[in-house]
């Protein structure tokens, strides 16, 4: 049985819709049908929450930096009573708020789903791992020779150091965690894993570690999350707190950690630039972060 492709038009602005033919309809009535669905859903869409991954989503993948553009989308969404929540494998507590530190959010998912809180600290999800993938994790990596990064509450640590956590850590610009030996390291407290491995060890570790999702966002790590987690769990903790319905919410992420979240929601928007994994789970597909992807998001589904 053949494949249906995928098929995909482009509209104004930079945006584009996904979809797959199903029908012997020439490409040019397809393109209409699914523009004047395009327009439909824009005019009738009532977006209530919107969830924003942070790096290579937020921040450009090239500066690092949040364009000023983004900046200026979400306080004018939340000025129009839409709720905008940051949505991030990143343990922002440990750091300060990293790079969002100075924006103000409705609330937080973070490190994929495992702690989620309000602005005043309120905490509505903590879900630590159970210790028994912790200590798995620690195996695998004495034996197939990689280190992790181990997320608490409050702290992040390193197991070792080499090329591999090097790179990682300057990609992003980051200072590199300390490293706390496994004997030290508090196995009932952890919120997320990330080994600091190639592609090539994806697979190899979702056979592992089969209680795990493994999901890569860049090119020398992946997040380890529990299948009972992700950032889609987190969302639903906000919408029930919320009384907000998952048709009425927006997400727009890059990486393999965002697909659960795109998929769960009423639109899912990809950034230019983003993994293919996470293009196909879209239903359209924003610029390029550095081409106000955020802004031209918010203003494209009428939030600003």
């Amino acid at each position: 049985m053949s494949t249906i492709p995928r098929w995909r038009i482009e509209s104004i602005s930079g945006f584009s819709i996904s979809r797959s033919p199903v029908l012997s309809i020439s490409p040019y009535i397809i393109d209409c049908l699914f523009r004047q669905a395009f327009a439909i859903i824009i005019s009738m869409q009532k977006i209530k929450a919107v969830f924003t991954d942070i790096d290579n989503t937020l921040t450009d993948p090239i500066t690092r930096l949040i364009p000023q553009s983004a900046i200026q989308a979400i306080e004018m969404a939340r000025d129009n009573g839409i709720k905008v929540f940051a949505a991030t494998g990143r343990n922002l507590t440990a750091v300060d708020g990293g790079p969002v530190a100075n924006l103000e959010f409705d609330g937080y998912v973070t490190v994929n789903g495992q702690y989620c809180y309000l602005p005043d600290g309120t905490t509505l999800r903590f879900a630590p791992f159970e210790r028994s993938w912790v200590e798995e994790s620690i195996r695998l990596g004495s034996e197939h020779g990689f280190f992790a990064s181990y997320h608490q509450r409050d702290r992040i640590t390193i197991n070792g150091y080499n090329e591999g956590v090097q790179k990682f850590y300057e990609l992003f610009n980051s200072p590199v965690p300390p490293i706390l030996l496994n004997d030290e390291l508090n196995k009932d407290a952890i919120l997320s894993i990330v080994p600091f491995v190639p592609e090539d060890m994806d697979d190899f570790l979702r056979k592992a570690l089969p209680d795990c999702q493994v999901v890569r966002w860049n090119p020398h790590s992946v997040d380890l999350a529990p299948k009972t987690g992700g950032k889609d769990v987190g969302i639903r903790t906000f919408l029930q707190h919320f009384g907000i319905q998952p048709v009425e919410c927006l997400a727009i992420g890059d990486g393999g950690n965002d697909v659960s979240m795109l998929k769960f929601v009423g639109v899912g928007v990809a950034v230019g630039g983003a993994r293919p994994e996470t293009k196909a789970a879209a239903d359209f597909i924003a610029p390029e972060v550095g081409d106000d992807a955020i802004y031209k998001t918010f203003q494209r589904f009428g939030l600003i």
